[in-house]
C-alpha cells in the first residue's frame, strides 16, 4: 500500500543578510577561511557574512509520554524518508516537464514506462516503511508540491486510480484528499520545518 502510493507520485541560499548599511570596502577573509565583507560605521569596523537560516528553540516540553513518543517517531521517520521525498519531487517535476507537450495517449505510455522503472528501483526499499514513515513521506511531498496526494495520483494515473488508492488509503489512516495543512498536526509541523527541499527561507518568515 505505502510503496504503491509513492509510485503514484513518481509517475504521476536564500541567505539571511545582515541588515547593515553597505560600503564600498574590500572583502577580507574571515578567520575560518571564508570571505566576509568589511563595513565601517561610525568608525567601527565590522566583518559581515551571510549564513543559512537556522532554527533556535527552547527545549521541548511534552504534555505526556504519548506526545513525546509521537514526536520522536516523526523525527526518526522524517530522517529516513526525506531522501525518498527529494527524489520523488524531483522526478515528478521532471515528468511534468517531459509530458507537458505530449498528447494524451503518448503521455499515458510514457507514464506507464516510468511506473515500471520506478517500481523496479524503489520497491524493495519502500516495502520496509512503517505506517508513520509512509504518512510522513506523503506529508513531505504534499507540503513541497502544495497539493493533495490524491491530485498528484489523479494527474499521473487518472481519476479511477486516484479514487481507488484514496479509498484503500483510509484503511491505513490516510486521507489522500486532505493534503498538508500547517496547523493540523503541530508535532509534525515542528519536525518538517527542518526539511527545506532547497528553499531555506520558506518557513522562516
Amino acid at each position: 500500500m505505502k510503496q504503491t502510493l509513492f509510485f503514484g507520485l513518481l509517475l504521476c541560499y536564500s541567505a539571511l543578510l545582515a541588515q547593515t548599511p553597505e560600503y564600498d570596502t574590500p572583502a577580507a577573509p574571515s578567520s575560518g577561511g571564508a570571505w566576509a565583507r568589511l563595513e565601517v560605521e561610525n568608525g567601527d569596523s565590522v566583518y559581515v557574512m551571510s549564513m543559512r537560516p537556522f532554527k533556535v528553540s527552547a527545549k521541548r516540553k511534552f504534555k505526556d509520554f504519548d506526545e513525546q513518543r509521537q514526536y520522536f517517531l516523526y523525527t526518526r521517520a522524517a530522517k529516513k524518508v526525506y531522501p525518498f521525498a527529494v527524489q520523488a519531487i524531483a522526478m515528478y517535476d521532471d515528468i511534468s516537464q517531459e509530458t507537458a507537450d505530449m498528447k494524451k495517449r503518448e503521455r499515458k505510455r510514457y507514464l506507464r514506462k516510468e511506473h515500471r522503472d520506478m517500481k523496479a528501483d524503489f520497491e524493495d526499499q519502500l516495502k520496509s516503511l512503517s505506517k508513520t514513515e509512509g504518512k510522513v513521506l506523503i506529508k513531505m511531498i504534499e507540503r513541497e508540491l502544495n497539493e493533495p496526494f490524491y491530485d498528484v495520483i489523479k494527474d499521473t494515473r487518472g481519476n479511477l486510480t486516484a479514487a481507488y488508492w484514496h479509498n484503500l488509503g483510509k484503511i491505513w489512516g490516510y486521507d489522500l484528499r486532505q493534503g498538508y495543512s500547517k496547523g493540523n498536526d503541530l508535532l509534525l509541523d515542528d519536525v518538517l520545518i527542518d526539511y527545506d527541499f532547497g528553499h531555506p527561507d520558506w518557513w522562516y518568515y
